[in-house]
């Protein structure tokens, strides 16, 4: 449950299809500038935003303090630097392109934070919350740290229409927990499985997901439905709020990997072990709220041993899907890519179907 290290899409495909900028939506939070204290809430509440490191100045080889990288079929990105350095980091930024970076997921120059940020999540994230937020993040010390530019196996696909933002939040209750959830913590990036295509799969939300890690392994989002036999569904409200308060729950059972780092908190310790009882409860009551799915996540099996050449796309496939690419992915991957360069847009499920229809036998 976090913002923590999203996913390394298309295995970690989660955000491939949905990360993208929102520039048809208004773009900036009215009124003056947050307050940095309620905004460090927001941030606690969100896992700490720990693709960016421990210090938040992005991606540098060789790790902790710095932040990740993320690889996949479409490409590699490093997290950026987004500490108050202004040759580096975002200490140039206005408030607007601030939160035009977290809601709608482009950068100060208009360009979309293509595919990792999760602005589909974000963009829910009230005028007030998202104004605070940026008020603290500008208390956050600056950290020189050139981040190397992303590189992308094909063209940024256009942006979803989505409403407006919220300009409040929800002051309580289940309302309240979806909310922090789903707009806050994206809790679904590592507990949601994801679609052929990339995309999130609603019919099994929150029912387990696979979150490519670095060096080419996988760690395991569980089910978290209220499924008795593979989520939990025996859980009560109370073990909820302890586990993410805590980082413990029943049967001894403790949060560990990145779970257990999203409790802890990364820059300066700011985690879920900082949520108010009001709102663990209210995320626990959203979750005993979710449909049960009886769905066990599972890892890829291992990479073939036959090796691909380093970072490029065939690498990337094996990394995300423990497999080397057949000849029918290579045909569907220039197929969607010789479509987007067609029409304009990425192909959509009535495209996909239709060229698998007249593809296979």
């Amino acid at each position: 449950m976090k913002i923590r290290r999203l996913v390394l899409l298309a295995g970690v495909a989660m955000l491939v299809t949905l990360g993208v900028a929102l520039v048809t939506v208004a773009s900036a939070a009215p009124g003056s500038a947050g307050d940095p204290v309620k905004g460090q809430y927001i941030f606690a509440a969100a896992g700490g935003c720990g693709c960016h490191g421990i210090n938040l100045a992005g991606y540098r080889a060789g790790g902790a303090p710095f932040g990740e990288t993320f690889a996949g079929p479409f490409g590699s990105v490093p997290a950026l630097n987004i500490t108050s350095d202004k040759n580096t980091g975002v200490g140039n930024w206005t408030d607007t392109q601030l939160i035009d970076a977290i809601r709608n997921g482009v950068d100060d120059g208009g360009n979309a934070l293509f595919p990792i940020h999760p602005s589909t999540t974000l963009h829910f994230m009230s005028d007030a919350d998202v104004t605070d937020l940026v008020a603290f993040l500008r208390t956050v010390p600056a950290v020189s740290n050139k981040v190397s530019d992303r590189q992308l196996n094909g063209p940024v696909p256009p942006a979803p229409p989505l409403p407006p933002s919220p300009p409040t939040s929800p002051a309580g209750g289940l309302a309240r927990g979806r909310y922090l959830a789903t707009a806050v913590s994206d809790c679904g990036a590592c507990h949601t499985p994801t679609t052929p295509q990339g995309a999130p799969d609603m019919s099994k939300m929150l029912a387990g997901g696979v979150i490519p890690r670095e060096g080419g392994t996988f760690e395991i989002g569980p089910n978290v439905t209220t499924d008795n036999a593979t989520g939990i569904g025996y859980w009560t409200q109370q073990d909820i709020v302890t586990y993410l308060k805590q980082g413990t729950g029943p049967n001894g059972r403790t949060a560990d990997g990145l779970m257990g780092e999203v409790v802890a908190g990364g820059f300066g310790g700011l985690g879920f072990h900082q949520l108010t009882d009001a709102d663990a409860a209210a995320i626990a009551a959203f979750l005993k709220s979710i449909p049960a799915v009886s769905y066990v996540p599972k890892a890829p099996r291992p990479a073939s041993a036959a090796a691909a050449a380093p970072g490029s796309w065939e690498a990337q496939f094996q990394a995300a899907h423990g497999r080397a690419p057949t000849a029918q992915d290579i045909a569907d991957r220039n197929w969607s890519l010789d479509f987007f360069a067609k029409n304009g847009r990425p192909p959509n499920e009535a495209d996909w179907m239709a060229y698998w229809l007249q593809s296979r036998p």
